[in-house]
């Protein structure tokens, strides 16, 4: 496999990033996003949007034509993503970083 270019990472998830901000700032009619107001960021939707995402780009990847081939890259996907919260969270009490504040709002 190719060296996957850090940089290039970096600046999407940054992008990533700030256009959920914004979205999510327009949406409830903030004056923009960063401002010093709170930002509510609805968790459940940007993993929704992401999962969309991912599923839309691995579609074309060769290779994928099979639900064995499509559960083989589920599971490569899903260890990544433990691997990630993990990592998040080591570094987290290394540093003294807390998460992110987040409240769970569920509909009547």
């Amino acid at each position: 496999m190719a060296e996957l270019n850090e940089e290039y990472i970096s600046d999407l998830r940054q992008a990533v990033v700030k256009a959920i901000c914004e979205v999510s700032a327009q949406r409830q009619q903030s004056p923009a996003a960063g401002k010093g107001n709170t930002l509510y960021i609805g968790s459940a939707e940007v993993c929704q949007m992401l999962t969309i995402l991912l599923s839309e780009f691995l579609e074309g990847v060769p290779g994928l034509d099979t639900p064995s081939e499509v559960r083989r890259m589920s599971d490569v996907v899903a260890k990544k993503i433990r691997l990630g919260i993990g990592e998040i969270r080591r570094h987290r009490e290394e540093t003294g970083g807390t998460p992110l504040p987040s409240i769970i709002i569920r509909g009547n």
